[in-house]
């Protein structure tokens, strides 16, 4: 299991909560029976990095948990009440310089909030703060929450689980002022020093009207990518890669993906009868999840589809493996029996 490549699909119909692994070498399907069924029967997957899994339960979600899904060791962690009534963004790596395990939550509130503020306490300026976002970060070592104070914006909602890339967690930012101009970027914090950095996303798509609002990031053999929607057809995107880390004149667009419509796809309607993708941390049209050995790029289709892009023909194929749930969430996870630094 040490180093094996695999997806993990959470799945929560018929039965909630369900959890398998596909190995990708060999692509056999295995389910998953977690040790915490009984004390957290609803929960997210928040993240994956160096072979354990970041858990929030979403009936409780001061409750974070980490868990190796091979070696089966669990360990929940110390409760932090500081963020309440707010937007919380989440992110979860590791950095081998430190030898240490983080979580971090970003929180902010709404627009409404400080509309509210506004109204009922004369003189409150929704200017002064409208754009800050508060800072919590866990550290495995030492076993405590901390408080980094504020960094000056926030972060979309439905941004993809903070992007482990270079030792850095990113995020996709809300509409802010950067380089002088009205735009969103992607917001990276360093997992060594607990400093933030702001990465400016492809020129092409800037702006308040340019396609970057729907796009989601990922980590393609280790290098950050964005997956920006081309309107109007369903999943059609353009993939970008940052060729030289820090660099933002080194976006290139590397893939263009075609309108694709799996047929495992459920329609909306469903989606919402259902109740899936209720707690999904990412709700974008379609995922990157990673690259398999013949080059293929994975995506993941909301409504159900994991579908393959070969970059050299342009073709598009769906994946089906026996035993798959019906509706699933995916992490690409990379499997192993101990983690360095971690006491699971």
């Amino acid at each position: 299991m040490n180093g094996a490549s695999c997806l993990i699909f959470h799945s929560d119909y018929p039965i909630r909560n369900q959890l398998h692994v596909l190995q990708l070498s060999d692509e056999r399907l295995r389910r998953i029976d977690p040790p915490f069924a009984n004390s957290m029967p609803e929960f997210s997957i928040l993240g994956s990095c160096n072979g354990l899994l970041c858990l929030i339960n979403t009936l409780f979600r001061e409750s974070i948990s980490l868990y190796n899904p091979f070696s089966r060791a669990y360990l929940e962690l110390p409760k932090n009440y500081d963020l309440q009534d707010q937007v919380i963004v989440y992110g979860f790596g590791f950095h081998p310089v430190t030898n240490d395990y983080k979580v971090i939550k970003i929180a902010y509130h709404t627009v409404s909030f400080y509309r509210r503020m506004a109204r009922n306490f004369r003189g409150f300026k929704t200017h002064q703060t409208r754009q800050e976002s508060e800072v919590r970060v866990y550290s495995l070592s030492r076993n405590v929450w901390e408080n980094k104070g504020t960094v000056p914006y926030r972060l979309e909602k439905w941004s993809s689980p903070g992007i482990l890339v270079s030792g850095r967690l990113h995020w996709v930012s809300l509409w802010g002022k950067f380089n002088g101009c009205l735009s969103r970027a992607i917001v990276a914090y360093d997992m060594s020093d607990d400093s933030f950095h702001v990465i400016m996303n492809p020129g092409s798509v800037r702006g308040p009207f340019g396609r970057w609002a729907g796009c989601n990031l990922a980590a393609l053999d280790g290098r950050l990518c964005a997956a920006v929607p081309v309107p109007p057809g369903h999943g059609a995107l353009d993939i970008w890669i940052l060729k030289e880390y820090g660099v933002s004149e080194s976006w290139v667009k590397e893939y263009s993906v075609g309108v694709y419509y799996p047929v495992s796809m459920i329609s909306p309607e469903q989606e919402r009868s259902l109740g899936v993708w209720r707690n999904m941390v990412g709700k974008k049209s379609v995922r990157l999840l990673c690259v398999l050995r013949s080059g293929e790029v994975v995506l993941e289709y909301r409504g159900g589809g994991l579908v393959a892009y070969d970059p050299g023909s342009g073709s598009l194929r769906e994946l089906v493996f026996d035993g798959m749930p019906r509706i699933y969430q995916t992490t690409h996870h990379v499997g192993s029996l101990q983690s360095a630094a971690s006491p699971l």
